[in-house]
């Protein structure tokens, strides 16, 4: 399944171009690129002592296998294109490991400091889903950056992520991106 991107690229470039933190400046972006992100999707179903199983959805990308939450969007469906990051490091049993012991992980650190009991039931089986982001490029003082955003919702990507674009860019054929005008 393609997620199509709902944030358009003049729009990115404003979201972009303003840095966070306690001080937003503005930054002159050079070129944008919209990218796909391969993700594996999972349905976890949770267990908790008396009461009725939940369930909540995750994901790990097929990059680096970093473990994230995902909620589906209700706009989902797009027609396929071809975009950079359409590559897969990470097989399906790799991410399903992978969901398992970080969303267990995490839930042992819930359970802990709520003193709760909930255990992880299940996991379904898991669906490939190719994810919009936008990545601007801008020129620092010695050099080149890049700022990340969800190309669905506008968020902001995190130091976390970092690698992972960083991985997905090093993997794409050279193209020309949009500059900015």
């Amino acid at each position: 399944m393609h997620v199509a991107p709902l944030i358009d690229e003049q729009k990115a470039v404003v979201l972009l171009s303003v840095t966070g933190g306690i001080w937003p400046r503005k930054r002159k972006i050079i070129r944008t690129e919209l990218v796909m992100l391969p993700l594996y999707v999972f349905t976890a179903r949770l267990s908790i002592p008396g009461k009725a199983e939940i369930t909540e959805m995750i994901s790990v990308d097929t990059i680096k296998g970093e473990f994230a939450f995902y909620s589906e969007p209700e706009y989902a469906d797009s027609e396929p294109e071809n975009l950079p990051g359409q590559g897969s490091e990470i097989t399906e049993e790799e991410a399903r490991k992978i969901a398992v012991n970080e969303y267990q992980r995490m839930l042992h650190k819930k359970n802990l400091r709520t003193r709760n009991h909930v255990t992880l039931a299940g996991l379904s089986n898991s669906r490939l889903v190719f994810y919009p982001y936008w990545i601007g490029y801008y020129r620092r003082k010695n050099g080149y950056d890049f700022e990340v955003i969800d190309a669905v919702g506008g968020g902001r990507q995190g130091i976390r992520m970092r690698p992972v674009f960083i991985d997905l860019i090093l993997r794409m054929p050279a193209q020309g991106g949009k500059a900015e005008k």
